[in-house]
């Protein structure tokens, strides 16, 4: 597993589709393309310093939780591939996460509400 440091945090992206739902399979040609321009996926993991450093004073709670579904900056970060299992990863400035996606206590994921 990859352990952010900082102010930074691990994102999950969302997965490229490569199937329409009419069935039509969509050329790998640009899957790489297609990754670049994702901007959602799931928080699993964040630094030490994340959301801390906004504020001298922040003793608050973190904007998003490990689970949570987050919409981030389009160019943000890096791509990163976790040696243990070849999992796709971002890690992130904190500050590039633009909003995060909740329901109550629950999370939203590919239009499915996911009970925490």
């Amino acid at each position: 597993m990859i352990n952010p440091s900082g102010h930074k945090i691990l994102i999950k992206p969302e997965a490229v589709e490569t199937e329409s739902a009419g069935g039509i399979i969509y050329g790998n040609f640009d899957e790489r393309l297609e990754k670049s321009g994702i901007q959602r996926g799931v928080l699993v993991a964040y630094g030490s310093q994340a959301w801390k450093a906004f504020s001298r004073d922040f003793d608050g709670e973190p904007w998003a939780e490990l689970g949570d579904y987050l919409f981030y900056s389009q160019y943000a970060g890096k791509i990163l591939i976790d040696p243990v299992d070849d999992a796709e990863y971002i890690i992130m400035n904190d500050e590039d996460v633009l909003a995060v996606v909740t329901t109550g206590s629950n999370t939203v994921i590919d239009n499915k509400v996911i009970t925490k």
